[in-house]
């Protein structure tokens, strides 16, 4: 059930900003992780205290106008990121 999903950063990943682009590193591991904005505010927003499901309301309450696609585009990045590595679960 994806409400009782609590995604985590994985420990060691640092986040860099380029050009409105987001870049995702694990110097110690080799992983380089590209990204957008979005990409990069959720990354931030999984704490580790917050569900998916709580990511997705924070997020369709500040961008009203997109909700709709917040309510798929957000659990789709963020298995993105975990399959990628830079998250995981609680």
């Amino acid at each position: 059930m994806r409400d009782a999903i609590v995604p985590v950063a994985v420990d060691g990943f640092q986040i860099e900003m380029m050009d409105g682009e987001m870049v995702l590193l694990h110097p110690s591991r080799n992983i380089i992780i590209h990204g957008n904005q979005t990409s990069a505010l959720i990354w931030q927003l999984c704490d580790g205290k917050r569900t998916v499901d709580e990511i997705v309301e924070l997020l369709s309450a500040a961008y009203a106008d997109a909700a709709n696609d917040i309510r798929n585009d957000v659990p789709a990045a963020i298995q993105t990121l975990m399959d990628q590595g830079a998250l995981t679960t609680r």
